[in-house]
């Protein structure tokens, strides 16, 4: 959705353009200067990154993520990324090499909503039943929280943690705050 802002050195009201009507490289220079310039708290930076990663997901896109997500914390219950790329209806083997970026942008996403980090109940199948990390993946989710300004001391406990918060949250958003 394009947004209306107030230029604050003019005094004006600007358009903005909506997401949809930039280029991928456009909107991925428009997500580096709102990082670049701290303003990632912005509604408008929610929406460019959610476009970035539906264009970048090979047929991911954060609202059908987040919907399977929400469905299998509601459950407690861990999603296998394989289900997830089920879910959206893409198929693993394209979307296998998307599926980093495309959760790194849904946990930046997540964060800056005042979300729980979503991709912590999202484990490879071997894993779907005690949702445990590969030490890999558990680096990568780490090094993500770490980017976002969590205090990681121990990494397990920290994943634990995050699992929890993400059930909680499944539990006890509202439909409007999802």
């Amino acid at each position: 959705m394009g947004a209306e802002k107030k230029d604050l050195s003019a005094g004006k009201v600007i358009s903005m353009k909506k997401p949809s009507e930039f280029s991928k490289d456009e909107l991925k220079n428009l997500i580096n200067n709102y990082r670049r310039l701290q303003r990632t708290q912005d509604a408008y930076y929610s929406e460019l990154l959610q476009e970035f990663s539906l264009r970048s997901g090979s047929g991911l896109d954060f609202e059908t993520t987040k919907k399977a997500v929400l469905e299998a914390a509601k459950e407690q219950r861990f999603l296998s990324y394989k289900q997830l790329a089920d879910a959206s209806g893409a198929d693993w083997v394209k979307v296998h090499y998307a599926m980093n970026t495309h959760l790194g942008d849904l946990v930046e996403y997540a964060h800056y909503k005042g979300w729980p980090l979503l991709s912590a109940i999202i484990v490879n199948q071997k894993n779907v039943e005690t949702g445990d990390m590969d030490p890999s993946t558990l680096k990568g989710f780490v090094t993500v929280a770490r980017e976002l300004g969590y205090s990681v001391v121990d990494e397990v406990a920290f994943l634990k943690e995050e699992q929890q918060k993400v059930f909680k949250w499944a539990s006890q958003a509202s439909e409007q705050q999802r």
